[in-house]
């Protein structure tokens, strides 16, 4: 794993940094609870511990909700998306780092012991991209730098608004797999192409959607989108 950089609160080097690990379990696939002695590395923090933490993989970045539950500390929402996004099943393990500011680098291990190779991962979800059907209208789109982050937009292709969605104003709701919805704006651009602006930020922010990833979105009611996302 490279090498990072420290702030003020520097906690040493990659290789000294306190860390703890946890194999997955039916148990944990909902929650994870931070072990009980780790939790002093948190408190020292001076940060509030039902605030957000970042987990970081050679995949990206995800948002996960930490929660109090009768004295102890877990990861919560987001933390099944996580599960999901890294394709994590039973006696696989994970160590987490803790880079301070509630900041964790995640390392993945297979059953074997090995780290997990995320390429085969991603070559089988873009194969499972590639073969999706439905009786549903749907189109795709492969995730840009100008989609996510800061100020991010998506556009509807030209060919899927003429035959699906009429040229005006529109409150859509985006559904994940979870069922979980996101109300976004849908308005025309100059270029007579409608755009999802307002909510749409929130969605891919949520769902910890970044570039290169590739979303379905399959018209499954009349204001309704289906969001598939394959990372």
């Amino acid at each position: 794993m490279a090498k990072q950089s420290f702030g003020k609160d520097n906690l040493g080097s990659p290789e000294t940094r306190p860390c703890f690990y946890k194999i997955i379990w039916l148990a944990n696939s909902i929650d994870l609870r931070i072990p009980p002695a780790f939790k002093h590395h948190l408190s020292n923090s001076n940060e509030e511990v039902d605030q957000y933490a970042t987990l970081k993989t050679p995949y990206g970045k995800w948002k996960v909700k930490l929660e109090q539950k009768k004295g102890d500390i877990y990861f919560v929402q987001g933390w099944q998306d996580f599960l999901k996004h890294h394709s994590l099943g039973q006696q696989e393990f994970l160590v987490f780092k803790y880079n301070g500011h509630m900041s964790f680098d995640v390392a993945i291990y297979d059953k074997n012991g090995c780290e997990k190779n995320y390429q085969s991962i991603r070559a089988s979800r873009q194969e499972s991209a590639s073969s999706f059907t439905s009786s549903f209208p749907f189109f795709r789109h492969v995730m840009k730098a100008t989609n996510v982050g800061t100020s991010s937009t998506l556009f509807i292709p030209k060919a899927f608004q003429r035959k699906h969605i009429p040229l005006s104003r529109h409150k859509f709701v985006l559904r994940n797999s979870e069922s979980i919805c996101w109300t976004v704006n849908v308005t025309v651009a100059s270029t007579k192409l409608l755009m999802m602006c307002g909510g749409w930020k929130a969605f891919a922010d949520d769902n910890s959607v970044k570039k290169g990833d590739e979303c379905i979105f399959e018209l499954v009611e009349q204001n309704t989108m289906q969001v598939h996302i394959f990372r």
